[in-house]
């Protein structure tokens, strides 16, 4: 494959965490053949979690996206016949591994794009030591490929529809920006008039009239100044809360499959970089066509007095804007490179703090003090890299000032010499000149403010453009048959993207008023299945069908009110037992949750509670017990009169006594309302108290029946029971 090494660093994409690696190759891939994904996009259809991207995943990733894609075990001698850049899958440090892009030979080393460190040329030896795997997926584009003008519409449209109540507003602020910039020639034009007129002419009353012009001219832009400040300000606060709310809006209405691959600290670092965003374009319409103005205005005045300085001016702009082009794309990398890893440092403390129970039990304090001074100095380091290219970009800018006031004063002395300046006018032209040269630095360091916005618009962008959870009212079809199951499940299977299948072919039904165990060891598949009822996520195979309907005719937002589901660790919120269980504000709904509650005796269960319902859980619930958050959770499903309630190991943590109070309840609650009850357990003793019993192994049902029934025979039911029975045995 043919290319310039030099050309393909516009196509590099760095990873945005630490386990994005093989989303960004394929970033960068798409870049080469002219299309544009998110790495959260990415992430979400390949399966990418904390532990990295399977092969299998890249593979189901590229091809949901418009490529052909293909592995296999390949040779260094192969790379010649590519076509194309391909993704290689490498080992480096003896144990990391990592995904690396390749894009050919040329000047004899071999071009690859490593996302975690950027365009690299490797001799054959470093390449074989990494490359040991020698495995390869080669990428080639179909018409189904998106275009990249695709992706920046969606971008524009984004960010339009978040500053258009701000039109006005800004519009209002540029007009005030230009007549600042139109009387910043005030001062100039006085000290020329002062200098050569005024004082050599001894012209008091025209001074005196010019010194109370320039006040009034000054003080009128000093008001213009504030009048500009309000308006600003208020523009950035109602433009902030925009971009959060609608952020917070899209990650909750986010599909479940993408919260498997995210972490809680880069979601906040994330909206943090809002107000990078805000106060650039404060910037624009604050400061930045101010200095357009000075700069055409100052010019345009210079060239007026002297074409010689004029050309100097010229020359200073010029010098200055190779600069800022120059430094353009270093500083742009090093801030995507600290973003990143402030990202991975919220992460790492939110981690820490959050398991400091499991810290102190185990005396690992040490242990995870230098883990997070680590990820700390990794972080500050990456700030410190950025702050030398500032400064060395400083260092030049502050020289090319000095040369160009330098040549600024000479020849405007020059021209006093010969006689084509006056002393007032050199004193303008410097007063004027000077005033470019800041005008111009603002210009140089607003595009690199805005090159820092434009990242972390692009951070905000990877999670609002992602495709939320389909919650359309469909035509619903609710003629639901009398004499069908409650919930049936007919061959389904399932995996989850990049992995291998973990359910096949599960078929059940669950009638109306029937209690029905799922019993299975640990790590089978049981939680997954539970997420599959709720429509976390599609099968792969099969049908779910409520009521003889298949679950696709029925709207999400419906199909989940008529679910009570209670997982092992319920989320508990830091607030009173009573709004853990109602979530929400309403007083209506309150009202109508509690006469419920007591109607079935629910409130009762609190009463050992210091303040009973009322009670404040604290943070995470760090104030009830395991059994009471369990509780809470159950009593929460309940209390919304449910059509099918599903318990996930919801009784695990709890004394017998309180386990056999609540079945009791749950079974009369079943009777009464003909609801169903699907539980989830490892425990053979709950799962013995079922109508019936599935018996999940291998990722499959490998038998069903009655306790009774599953007792005749061998199986991981039996021996279960077996064990509890003859402990010894």
């Amino acid at each position: 494959m043919k290319f310039s090494p030099k050309k393909i660093k516009k196509h590099h994409v760095s990873q945005l965490g630490e386990y994005a690696c093989g989303l960004a190759c394929l970033c960068t891939i798409s870049r080469y053949y002219g299309a544009e994904f998110s790495q959260e996009k990415l992430r979400d259809i390949s399966g990418t979690s904390q532990s990295g991207t399977t092969l299998l995943g890249l593979i189901q990733a590229a091809q949901r996206i418009g490529y052909e894609a293909k592995g296999f075990e390949a040779e260094l001698k192969h790379l010649a016949e590519l076509e194309g850049p391909a993704i290689l899958h490498v080992v480096q440090d003896q144990n990391r591994e990592h995904y690396l892009v390749y894009f050919g030979l040329a000047d004899g080393k071999h071009w690859v794009s490593d996302p975690g460190v950027g365009i690299l040329g490797m001799e054959e030896s470093e390449l074989t030591a990494q490359w040991k795997s020698g495995i390869l997926l080669r990428l080639q584009p179909t018409e189904a490929l998106q275009n990249k003008a695709v992706v920046s519409q969606s971008k524009k449209r984004w960010f339009v529809s978040l500053i258009a109540e701000d039109i006005p507003i800004l519009i209002v602020a540029t007009v005030i920006g230009s007549l600042m910039a139109g009387t910043g020639l005030s001062t100039a034009i006085f000290s020329q008039r002062l200098i050569d007129d005024f004082l050599p002419n001894q012209s008091y009353e025209k001074a005196i009239m010019g010194v109370v012009a320039l006040g009034f001219l000054l003080s009128f832009r000093a008001i213009l100044g504030y009048i500009q400040g309000v308006f600003m300000a208020r523009q950035g606060r109602d433009l902030n809360v925009r971009i959060v709310a609608s952020f917070i809006e899209r990650i909750l209405r986010l599909p479940m499959s993408y919260f498997r691959g995210y972490s809680t600290g880069d979601l906040i670092a994330r909206m943090n970089d809002s107000l990078r965003i805000r106060n650039t374009v404060s910037l624009i319409t604050g400061t930045v066509i101010i200095n357009i103005l000075v700069v055409v205005v100052s010019l345009a005045f210079v060239f007026y007095q002297s074409s010689l300085i004029g050309f100097i001016c010229l020359l200073g702009v010029f010098f200055f804007l190779i600069a800022g082009w120059k430094y353009h794309a270093p500083i742009l990398a090093k801030q995507k490179e600290v973003m990143a890893a402030h990202a991975l440092n919220e992460s790492q403390y939110v981690d820490s703090l959050t398991g400091m129970h499991v810290l102190r039990s185990y005396g690992k304090e040490q242990e995870y003090q230098q883990r997070i001074e680590q990820v700390y100095g990794m972080y500050q380091g990456k700030g410190y890299d950025l702050a030398i290219i500032g400064n060395n970009f400083s260092f030049w800018t502050q020289l090319i000032v000095a040369i160009f006031l330098s040549l600024l004063f000479g020849a405007g002395v020059y021209l006093i010499f010969q006689g084509e300046l006056l002393l007032g006018e050199l004193m303008a032209l410097v007063s004027v000149g000077s005033t470019i040269v800041p005008a111009v630095a603002g210009l140089v360091v607003a595009n690199i403010q805005f090159q820092e916005a434009k990242v972390a618009f692009d951070r905000l962008f990877e999670i609002a453009g992602l495709e939320v959870e389909s919650d359309q009212e469909i035509e619903e079809n609710n003629d639901f048959k009398a004499d069908s199951p409650l919930l049936e499940l007919d061959q389904v299977s399932f995996r989850y993207p990049g992995r291998t299948q973990i359910l096949k072919g599960l078929s059940f039904q669950l009638e109306p008023g029937a209690h029905l165990a799922l019993f299975a060891p640990v790590g089978k598949g049981k939680s997954t299945l539970v997420d599959l009822i709720q429509r976390f996520y599609d099968p792969e195979s099969g049908a779910i069908r409520w009521k003889g309907q298949d679950a696709r005719h029925t709207s999400v937002r419906t199909w989940r009110k008529a679910l009570g589901v209670v997982n092992q660790k319920e989320k508990i919120f830091n607030s009173t037992v009573f709004d853990n269980i109602v979530l929400s504000s309403d007083l209506k709904e309150q009202e109508r949750i509690a006469k419920v509650g007591e109607s079935l005796g629910l409130w009762n269960l609190f009463h050992g509670l210091p303040q009973g319902a009322m009670t404040l859980c604290g943070e995470d619930g760090r104030n009830l017990s395991g059994g009471q958050r369990q509780l809470v959770g159950i009593v929460r499903a309940l209390v919304r009169e449910p059509q099918l309630l599903i318990l996930d190991e919801a009784t695990a943590a709890m004394d017998w006594e309180l386990e056999e109070q609540l079945i009791t309840m749950i079974r009369h609650y079943l009777q009464k309302q003909q609801a169903g009850l699907l539980m989830i357990t490892h425990q053979p003793s709950l799962a013995a108290r079922a109508d019936r019993i599935l018996l999940l192994k291998d990722y499959q049902i490998a038998q069903s029946g009655t306790h009774e029934a599953l007792m005749l025979s061998e199986n991981d039911y039996s021996r279960a029971i077996n064990q509890i029975l003859q402990p010894n045995q």
